[in-house]
């Protein structure tokens, strides 16, 4: 499958059919130099207008016809749809498997996304959306239907304070995450009677959860210079930073219906509606 390149992302099987580069040597003054196959070398040295046209017309053609395959408009048709149900990335790596070209449909279809920035929340690291069953409809050019789909998506705790900075009114925002399911969040709110100087943190901690389509943050306690202020500042804080995340601007269903935190980052599963692939 080759590469399709977008405005905003990338669609690519390279990392599924990576081939080897050809080899290089180092000249004694260390710069790496491409050998070139002997052939190919007595080939290049000759006049321009020496050199068979036959092979350039050839592998012309071999691109074309491979372009223009069924199973590969079928595929391509496939990966151009996936993007919009999670957002643009950096890149996306798609594996088709049991493609039936004359159906238009696919037993599977697994695209990971790189840096997936979906509306109404942070960016996603990491992401790997799995449909099953998929039928796409060639003259319509889109998804006719999905037997089922889930996706795993995985953020990391800088993108989330940078999320929470950019469209919560908070300043200095910082995340910290104690397995399996808790965390604490350090920062400045800028709002009302909760407006705090410059240099002073609020400590709030609490669960995460998944509610519906959204990330929310379960408040339980809240300090800031030693002392708790959970019973005065608990529920305005958390009207302010709630949701975290909200999904429910894709063109799909979803719910969110797992959350485990490691390390730096914290993991979703969700679970996509699958007639609503359908609209």
């Amino acid at each position: 499958m080759k590469s399709v390149s977008y405005k905003d992302f990338s669609l690519s099987a390279s990392v599924l059919n990576r081939r080897e580069p050809m080899a290089y040597a180092l000249p004694p003054a260390g710069r790496a130099v491409w050998s070139t196959p002997p052939m190919l070398t007595r080939f290049l040295a000759r006049p321009l207008l020496a050199r068979p046209l036959g092979i350039a017309v050839a592998a012309t053609s071999v691109l074309l016809i491979a372009g223009c395959n069924p199973a590969n408009l079928v595929a391509q048709g496939i990966e151009r749809e996936l993007p919009k149900y999670v957002g643009p990335a950096d890149s996306y790596d798609v594996n088709i498997e049991g493609l039936q070209v004359g159906e238009g449909s696919a037993k599977s279809v697994v695209a990971v996304g790189e840096r997936v920035r979906p509306q109404g929340a942070p960016v996603i690291e990491r992401l790997e959306l799995q449909l099953d069953d998929v039928v796409y409809d060639r003259s319509a050019d889109r998804l006719k239907s999905v037997g089922s789909a889930q996706l795993t998506a995985v953020i990391r705790t800088g993108d989330l304070a940078n999320f929470l900075e950019a469209y919560r009114n908070v300043r200095e925002a910082e995340v910290f995450l104690r397995s399996p399911d808790q965390a604490t969040i350090r920062l400045r709110p800028q709002v009302g009677n909760l407006s705090v100087p410059k240099g002073v943190t609020v400590n709030v901690s609490g669960q995460l959860i998944g509610d519906g389509t959204q990330l929310s943050f379960e408040v339980n306690e809240v300090s800031a210079g030693g002392f708790d202020l959970s019973i005065l500042t608990a529920r305005p804080l958390s009207e302010l930073i709630n949701p975290l995340a909200d999904l429910q601007n894709l063109p799909v269903d979803v719910e969110i219906t797992s959350i485990m935190v490691a390390g730096e980052t914290i993991g979703l599963e969700v679970v996509g509606d699958p007639s609503s692939f359908e609209r």
